[in-house]
């Protein structure tokens, strides 16, 4: 592991009485203190909270283990402490140690080490503390985006995709929307979810950058005087159903139909190719060239910031909600090659993607003292090697799928979307789900939504909350005794005797609930026998309700768990919720 940047937080200067009273004297054996055989260093808690919690700090303990078989716990000034950063981007400093409290300084994973010597002898210790910068938790929130409208007539090469082969200038109102929020709280069964509109600005997907200043009056409800206000009224209403409307933006693509062209052309914000001639990115739709903005350039002027601070003023419920997902946030273009290659001479600037990586992290501050996380499209993708922001960006809509990663860094650091374009993703780890594309097909029906959802969501949600402690050979070990493999043939995700998972087979607690399970099969089964989990064993009898789009539909009532144990039939594509008989569901919404 490479130690990027260290922090000499205590020295440990003592004389031999005191270093024989804690038992840690570099004369033990002659003194009579038996010799130490090794130590233990521990945090009361694993994640610290940067912005959520005021003045958030976790307790270190040090114990020593003594050849004699007796242990003590050392006062924290008997060792020195070396604080070490093992993921952060930009390599800053995630903690610091003061006294016996781990103080948090950035967002990312340090190693706090240990270090006391006995006899000429050096023993250590060390143990890894997360510091989370985000006002939101990812790991146990269902992210979506939710497509409005794209305006336009598409390029030959983009022709055939589904999405144009329907009319789509209006995909979905913001009346129409929270019908859409509605069925999906009925469907997950009131899981926290957050929303991003695309293309809710003028002119739908991708129009009109880098302006954000104008709400697509297409989307508009009748009774409101303006789009804004019917854009405002769904962000708030969408909170009944518990889920978080917020909004897709691109930082990075630009148009000449903007109403900020001229004046982002005249601060030379636009990027330019080897001759200096602005510097056409792609296209879409017929006739609608796409540029690219050079960050460094719109930073310095004070662009960025401006646009930021006005969608914030525009929308002030968006800050209510404490999220913003940023799409195409790069650095530079395939092979590493600069998105402006006139800017990243070095006589004109020198802005190499490395530049532009700066002034994204800055990018990311900025919102988050503006009360935001930052959520993205992806990581490792267009960036240097090895940047992924890790400690910056809360969440990536597409999650690579490298088991390293994934082992190293914990999801409430960096959360997912989806891992794989086709199929579910690896099940050991789990996978959200996106939801986009099957509203895109048809918003009112969501078919297949339910079975991504319990297929995906349900157990990354589960498994999301745990360590992930080893990956061995097969075999993922989660911490509190959960493990995820392939038993004879068939993917089983298991506590002990309590199996949440079957190949598409679902029997999971609904943890945002207070007491629920909910079962899915993709394939349907009769009479299987699913063993409850242990706090649930003293359970009598429960009470089982269909999930529909319309809410839960009873289906069966007071049935009894004998011995701890439930047998169910389901049809293929079925699923439903279990609660202790007579526990109090609310009417349909």
């Amino acid at each position: 592991m490479t130690l990027l940047r260290k922090t000499r937080c205590a020295v440990a200067l003592l004389c031999l009485c005191a270093l024989a009273a804690c038992g840690a004297g570099t004369h033990g054996p002659r003194t009579g203190t038996p010799a130490i055989d090794h130590l233990a260093l521990a945090v009361d808690k694993k994640v610290i909270q940067l912005v959520r919690t005021k003045n958030d700090s976790a307790a270190l303990t040090l114990t020593a283990f003594y050849s004699d078989g007796t242990k003590r716990v050392l006062p924290p000034s008997s060792a020195v402490f070396t604080v070490n950063t093992k993921k952060a981007s930009g390599e800053v400093a995630v903690a610091m140690v003061d006294g016996d409290r781990v103080i948090p300084k950035e967002g990312g994973i340090a190693t706090i080490e240990a270090e006391i010597t006995q006899g000429g002898k050096a023993f250590r210790a060390a143990t890894d503390v997360v510091v989370a910068p985000f006002y939101r938790d990812y790991h146990q929130t269902l992210v979506l985006k939710l497509f409005m409208g794209m305006e336009g007539t598409p390029v030959e090469r983009i022709e055939k995709e589904p999405l144009f082969q329907k009319p789509r200038d209006v995909l979905c109102t913001f009346e129409e929307a929270l019908e859409v929020i509605r069925k999906t709280d009925n469907l997950t069964r009131g899981i926290p979810k957050i929303i991003y509109l695309v293309g809710w600005q003028k002119g739908g997907h991708d129009h009109g950058y880098p302006a954000w200043d104008e709400v697509n009056p297409r989307m508009k409800r009748a009774r409101d005087a303006t789009a804004l206000d019917s854009l405002r009224w769904l962000i708030r209403e969408a909170r009944q159903y518990n889920t978080t409307v917020s909004l897709h933006i691109n930082m990075v693509d630009a148009y000449r139909q903007s109403p900020l062209w001229d004046e982002y052309a005249a601060k030379d914000c636009f990027a330019k190719d080897e001759n200096g001639q602005l510097l056409v990115a792609g296209i879409q739709m017929q006739g609608e060239d796409m540029y690219n903005v050079v960050y460094p350039k719109e930073w310095e002027a004070g662009l960025a910031q401006r646009r930021i601070d006005g969608l914030i003023a525009m929308i002030p419920e968006l800050k209510e909600g404490h999220t913003i997902h940023i799409d195409v946030f790069i650095a530079q273009r395939d092979n590493g090659k600069p998105i402006s290659p006139w800017h990243a001479k070095p006589e004109n600037g020198g802005l190499t993607p490395d530049k532009y990586v700066e002034t994204q992290r800055k990018i990311f501050h900025y919102w988050r003292d503006r009360g935001f996380d930052v959520t993205g499209e992806g990581i490792f993708w267009a960036h240097p090697p090895g940047e992924g922001f890790t400690g910056l960006q809360a969440m990536s809509w597409w999650y690579p799928d490298d088991k390293k990663y994934q082992m190293e860094v914990p999801e409430c650091l960096m959360a997912r979307g989806r891992t794989h374009r086709d199929g579910d993703g690896d099940f050991r780890f789990g996978s959200s789900m996106h939801g986009e594309e099957i509203w895109q097909q048809d918003k009112d029906a969501m078919p297949g939504f339910l079975g991504m959802f319990c297929r995906t969501t349900l157990p990354w949600y589960y498994l999301s909350r745990l360590e992930r402690v080893k990956l061995e050979k097969d075999t993922l070990y989660y911490s509190d005794g959960v493990v995820a493999r392939t038993e004879d043939g068939k993917r089983i995700i298991r506590k002990g005797d309590f199996i949440l998972r079957e190949d598409d087979n679902l029997f999971v607690p609904a943890l945002w609930k207070e007491k629920e399970i909910v079962a899915y099969s993709g394939t349907g089964y009769e009479n299987k026998t699913w063993q409850l989990p242990a706090d649930w064993r003293n359970v009598a009898d429960v009470d089982l309700y269909r999930i529909t789009l319309a809410g839960g539909i009873a289906l069966r009532q007071a049935v009894p768990t004998n011995g701890a144990k439930l047998t169910l039939s389901l049809e293929e594509g079925e699923a439903v919720f279990i609660v202790p008989a007579g526990t109090q569901i609310a009417g349909s919404k």
